[in-house]
């Protein structure tokens, strides 16, 4: 019964990106097979809902081709597939409440950084999803959660969201919230001053809920790593909420421990991606609407269209025009946004559709643009469409399922697999980092 399916998922694996293919993919069991539908399990209805809203066509089409037949695919949830702890001894217990609040000495919650004031997009809509969830039900619906994703994308804002949630809900606990960095230079004066035991009572015996911000510092400081491992086990064999965020995947981060990188992945991994057109336009409104900033929208779909790589800047670009602004006492008006940017963004260079993308990608290969758009996954064709896949969602706005049917109607998530395997391949390959700049440089001419 579960030959299809396990042939299926090696089918599936090499198309999709680690986080997508362990989260969604992974987990799921076949329980039952028809000659008409094939009918798996998932651990959570969070996953199933999002899995059928996002992944159905990819599921069904996959399953089906390597059954050889047309197959429908239903998904059902089976708690009893959620991984067990596999290092939990202690009997769990509840919070202690408000004994704990002296010990608190951390970051303070961040009152502007609330869920209400969180934008949700296509880009960011599963973390912020995941977050609320685990923020209503500490411990219970997701635990450990981990957030990744690029800086300036919003996974700072997500923890303060969820620390100041659970403080709404449970005001009498104490939450936690810190910077690895914080985290690991406590842990140097807890070695120097001999006050390990202080340290380990604070994380360990007087925490409810655990926010850890930028984890990937933890790589490579074995102590501190030591630490927080025996403190990650505390909190989750006790029921306590573990949030953490970091820029990578668990499996990414250099120098991390397998056995953290383990324990992360207990739980639920979600990703943020940069933010697409419609989504940073809403940012700009909204930062303008708190700020109470009089904000045209032909300025914030200018700002949207030339600021892409992260809410920070985005968020920054807005800043410095209505600085500029208040100071000459002038209006916010296009004109003067272009000359207060015009050092920053390039407002001359050319903006390239998805065809010329497709063309350059062609020719520069020596491909043709019909098996960019094919099915063949040849190398010699793979890594072309793949190098066009990643151009065409950093030059352009569209979004990963308009990518697809640019593509020949290729599934979203085998255009965020791409966007994925590039960027990771980037990151080593001199030569095809080489290759990209060039092309960015000729498409922009």
């Amino acid at each position: 019964m579960t030959d299809i399916w396990n042939r299926t998922l090696e089918a599936i694996r090499p198309r999709l990106s680690e986080h997508v293919f362990r989260t969604y993919f992974e987990p799921m069991h076949c329980v039952g097979e028809t000659e008409a539908a094939l009918t798996l399990a998932l651990p959570s209805k969070f996953i199933r809902d999002w899995v059928l809203d996002h992944y159905r066509g990819f599921l069904v089409e996959q399953v089906s081709e390597v059954a050889g037949r047309p197959l429908e695919v239903e998904v059902v949830v089976e708690p009893s597939l959620a991984k067990p702890a596999a290092t939990a001894t202690a009997e769990p217990e509840a919070p202690q409440g408000t004994a704990r609040r002296p010990f608190v000495k951390t970051r303070k919650l961040n009152e502007k950084y609330t869920f209400e004031n969180f934008v949700a997009g296509a880009s960011n809509q599963f973390a912020y999803a995941a977050c609320k969830a685990a923020a209503e039900k500490p411990a219970e619906a997701y635990n450990p959660l981990f957030l990744f994703g690029g800086v300036g994308l919003g996974k700072t804002h997500l923890l303060h969201a969820i620390g100041l949630e659970i403080r709404r809900q449970h005001p009498d606990w104490n939450i936690l919230l810190l910077s690895a960095e914080q985290f690991t230079n406590e842990v140097i004066v807890g070695i120097r001053d001999g006050q390990m035991d202080a340290l380990r009572a604070k994380y360990r015996d007087h925490c409810d809920v655990l926010l850890m911000d930028d984890i990937q510092f933890l790589a490579g400081k074995d102590r501190t790593q030591e630490e927080f491992f025996h403190t990650f086990n505390n909190l989750y064999e006790t029921k306590r909420q573990i949030v953490v965020t970091s820029d990578k995947f668990p499996n990414e981060i250099p120098e991390l421990e397998e056995r953290l990188s383990s324990r992360f992945q207990w739980g639920l991994i979600a990703d943020i991606q940069p933010p697409e057109l419609e989504t940073r336009v809403a940012i700009l409104e909204k930062k303008a609407r708190l700020d109470g900033i009089a904000l045209p929208d032909e300025v914030a779909m200018f700002l949207a269209t030339h600021v892409k790589s992260n809410v920070r800047e985005l968020e920054g670009a807005l800043i410095r025009v209505e600085a500029f602004a208040s100071l000459t006492g002038q209006e916010i008006t296009l004109e003067l946004a272009k000359e207060v940017l015009k050092d920053v963004i390039n407002l001359h260079g050319r903006r390239p559709d998805a065809e010329h993308i497709l063309r350059t990608v062609a020719s520069f290969y020596n491909v043709k643009v019909s098996d960019l758009r094919g099915q063949r996954r040849h190398k010699q064709i793979a890594l072309p469409r793949q190098v066009a896949m990643y151009l065409t969602r950093k030059l352009t706005d569209l979004s990963f399922p308009e990518i697809g049917r640019t593509f020949g109607g290729k599934d979203h998530s085998t255009v965020m697999s791409a966007c994925k395997k590039i960027e990771r391949l980037v990151e080593q390959d001199h030569d095809l980092r080489q290759v990209l700049e060039s092309l960015e440089k000729n498409l922009a001419t």
